[in-house]
């Protein structure tokens, strides 16, 4: 907006080929706004307008003509008011030097204008590729897990590497140092899976914890059963590194029969024999005993029956 004029100004006409001009600001004066004159089609123009009391000065308001003498007014020209930071947009509803009535559009702040904000596009960050070449290809982690490093180069050094896990059992610690951490492996069983490094495979096992010593002996079994149905009897000796585990003893038929006979020294007897009336046509029959201890130690044994023909 354009200040009113002084007490004792006075408009000055103009020559019409000067009519675009710069009036200087009067001395002792701090008012450092302007008005940027631009008549259309024509050449452009600056007029200071003063605010000291006192000030000499043209000043050309803002929607008002400016006279060019003999010929009649130039075009209206259009006014912005300039300050040190560059161009300011005029307020809604102040009128502008396009002519008297006319308003100027909403104001949309400039970064040229102190305090002012732009809505600037957001910048995506220039991540450099990571690869990574890994110098073993598998590793071996004890059964009661903890930390371990993927042997690999990175490119850039410490880049942060893609690393990917299909199991719960390991979780990631440094991703920057490829550092996993494997809980421990509780199971009787082992523990395998694949970690990919950047597109790359890596094979991680991880063994049961030792499990107690267990055997049984005979490893096979043999029954001849005569033409009366009559058989042997065989015995099976099972031992355990853990005197108080409890053993299982299951039959792989009903007329293969399991006795337990007692404990000595820590090894326990148990006798095998065929159920006599069994009525077993003549032929071969398979079958198994199967001792447990615990649920992943167990020892099979095979069983064989021979049964000879019947006599009537």
């Amino acid at each position: 907006m354009v200040a009113p004029a002084v007490a004792g100004q006075h408009w000055a006409p103009l020559p019409s080929r000067l009519w675009a001009f710069q009036a200087f600001i009067p001395p002792g004066t701090n008012d450092t706004r302007a008005v940027q004159v631009v008549p259309a089609g024509g050449a452009q123009g600056t007029a200071v307008t003063p605010t000291s009391p006192g000030g000499v000065g043209v000043p050309v308001p803002v929607g008002a003509p400016v006279s060019a003498g003999p010929g009649g007014p130039p075009p209206r020209p259009t006014a912005s008011p300039i300050g040190p930071g560059g161009p300011i947009q005029l307020p809604a509803g102040v009128p502008s030097g396009a002519g008297p009535g006319a308003r100027s559009s909403a104001a949309v702040p400039s970064a040229s204008v102190p305090g002012a904000q732009n809505a600037a596009a957001p910048v995506a960050p220039n991540i450099p590729a990571c690869e990574a070449t890994l110098r073993l290809g598998r590793t071996e982690i004890p059964s009661t897990g903890g930390e371990f490093d993927i042997p690999a180069i990175l490119k850039p050094a410490a880049c942060p590497a893609s690393l990917a896990l299909g199991v719960p059992w390991l979780k990631v610690v440094d991703v920057s140092n490829l550092r996993l951490a494997a809980e421990p492996n509780t199971t009787a069983v082992v523990r395998e899976t694949m970690v990919l490094v950047g597109g790359r495979s890596f094979f991680v096992r991880q063994g049961p914890p030792l499990q107690p010593g267990f055997a049984a002996s005979p490893s096979r079994l043999v029954f001849a059963v005569n033409q009366k149905g009559e058989s042997d009897r065989k015995v099976i000796i099972a031992w355990t590194e853990h005197a108080d585990a409890k053993l299982g003893v299951r039959s792989g038929h009903p007329w293969l029969i399991v006795t337990p006979k007692g404990t000595n020294e820590g090894r326990r007897r148990y006798e095998i024999s065929i159920r006599p009336d069994a009525k077993l046509s003549p032929g071969r029959y398979d079958s198994e005993i199967e001792l447990s201890a615990g649920a992943n130690r167990t020892v099979t044994i095979p069983v064989v029956v021979e049964v000879q023909g019947r006599s009537n």
